[in-house]
C-alpha cells in the first residue's frame, strides 16, 4: 500500500509540474468561467419574464386572478444555463485527461525507467494503480477548482438559492464529469499501454476523443436516417417534414455510445429542473424534482461507470501480462 501512495504522489507532482497540464488547465478555467457568467446572465434574464396572472396555485398562465407567474422563468432550467459549462467540460475536460495520460507507460517504457522500476520488489498491478490514481487525484483537483470557480460565478450572477435539491443537482453534476474525465484518462493509460510510442498513443487517443465528440453522433443520425427517414408530404399545397418514431430512438441508442454524448445527456437530465409543456394550447410547467432526473438518467449512468471499469481493467490486464523489454 506504501508503494502505491509513493506512486500515486511520485505521478501527481510530475503531472501537475508539466507545462501542458498548466496550459490546459487555464484553458479550461477560463472558458468555464465565461461560460457560466453569461448563462447567470441568461438564467436571470428568463427568470425575469413573467406572463399574465393565474389563479391560487394552478401552473396555467392566463387562468386569470390571483397573483403572477413567471412561465418562462421557471421553465428555464439549470441545464440551459449551464449548457456552455457542460459542453466546455466535455471537449476540454477530455483534452486534459488525455493529456495527462497518452505517455503514461510508453514513455517509461521508451526512456528504459519502466524496466528499471520493475527490477525493485514492487508488482505491476501497484505501478498500474499507482500511475491511474496519481492522474485521477490531478484530474480531480482541476474539476474541483473550475467546478467551484464557474458555480461561484453562476451563483454570484443569479442569486440563486442553493437549496437542498439544488446542492445535490450540483454535486452529482461534478460527480459525473469528473467521471467522464476519468474514462479518457482510462483512455490514455490503454493506449499508452498497448501502443509503443508516445506520439502513436497521442494520435489514437485524439481519433478516440474525436470520435467521441463527432463521429459516432453523427453514424448514430446516419444509421438512423437510413433506417427511418424523414418523410416528406404536401399539406394544403405546403411542403411538410415528418420524423419517424424510431429515428429519435435509434438516434438517442448509438449516440448515447459516445462518452461524451452520454456525459451531456446525464448532466442535462440531472440539472433539467422544470418543463415547459402545452395542453390545450395552455403552456404548463411541470417540475421534475431530483428522484426523476436521478431515474431518467440511470440507464446512462451505470453505461457510464460500466465503460470506465471496464477501460480500465483492459488496461490492468494487458499490463500486467505484457512483456517488458
Amino acid at each position: 500500500m506504501a508503494g502505491l501512495f509513493t506512486m500515486a504522489k511520485k505521478e501527481f507532482l510530475d503531472i501537475i509540474g508539466e507545462k501542458k497540464f498548466l496550459l490546459i488547465f487555464a484553458t479550461l478555467l477560463i472558458v468555464v468561467l465565461v461560460s457560466t457568467f453569461e448563462g447567470g446572465l441568461s438564467y436571470s434574464s428568463s427568470q425575469s419574464s413573467t406572463v399574465t396572472t393565474v389563479t391560487g396555485n394552478s401552473t396555467r398562465p392566463g387562468d386569470g386572478g390571483g397573483g403572477t407567474f413567471e412561465a418562462f422563468g421557471s421553465a428555464q432550467s439549470l441545464s440551459r444555463s449551464l449548457s456552455s459549462m457542460i459542453t466546455n467540460f466535455s471537449l476540454v475536460g477530455g483534452v486534459l485527461a488525455i493529456a495527462i495520460s497518452f505517455d503514461t507507460i510508453n514513455n517509461e517504457r521508451q526512456k528504459g525507467s519502466l524496466k528499471t522500476l520493475l527490477s525493485y520488489p514492487i508488482y505491476r498491478d501497484t505501478i498500474v494503480y499507482g500511475k491511474y490514481l496519481g492522474g485521477l487525484i490531478a484530474v480531480a483537483l482541476v474539476a474541483t477548482i473550475t467546478f467551484l470557480a464557474g458555480i461561484g460565478v453562476f451563483v454570484s450572477v443569479t442569486g440563486l438559492a442553493l437549496t437542498m435539491d439544488t446542492v445535490i443537482r450540483l454535486l452529482i453534476f461534478f460527480g459525473v464529469s469528473l467521471i467522464y474525465m476519468a474514462i479518457f484518462l482510462a483512455v490514455g493509460l490503454l493506449l499508452s499501454i498497448v501502443l509503443p510510442l508516445p506520439s502513436t498513443s497521442l494520435l489514437a487517443s485524439m481519433i478516440v476523443w474525436l470520435s467521441s465528440i463527432q463521429l459516432i453522433p453523427n453514424v448514430g443520425y446516419a444509421i438512423a436516417q437510413i433506417l427511418y427517414p424523414v418523410r416528406f408530404s404536401l399539406a394544403n399545397g405546403r411542403p411538410s417534414f415528418a420524423t419517424q418514431a424510431g429515428f429519435t430512438t435509434i438516434r438517442a441508442i448509438i449516440s448515447g455510445l459516445s462518452p461524451s454524448t452520454a456525459y451531456e445527456n446525464i448532466v442535462n437530465s440531472i440539472l433539467t429542473t422544470s418543463q415547459l409543456q402545452f395542453n390545450s394550447g395552455s403552456p404548463t410547467v411541470i417540475s421534475i424534482n431530483v428522484t426523476q432526473a436521478i431515474a431518467t438518467s440511470l440507464p446512462s449512468l451505470i453505461y457510464f461507470v460500466g465503460l470506465l471499469i471496464a477501460i480500465f481493467a483492459a488496461a490492468y490486464v494487458i499490463f500486467t501480462r505484457q512483456e517488458i523489454r
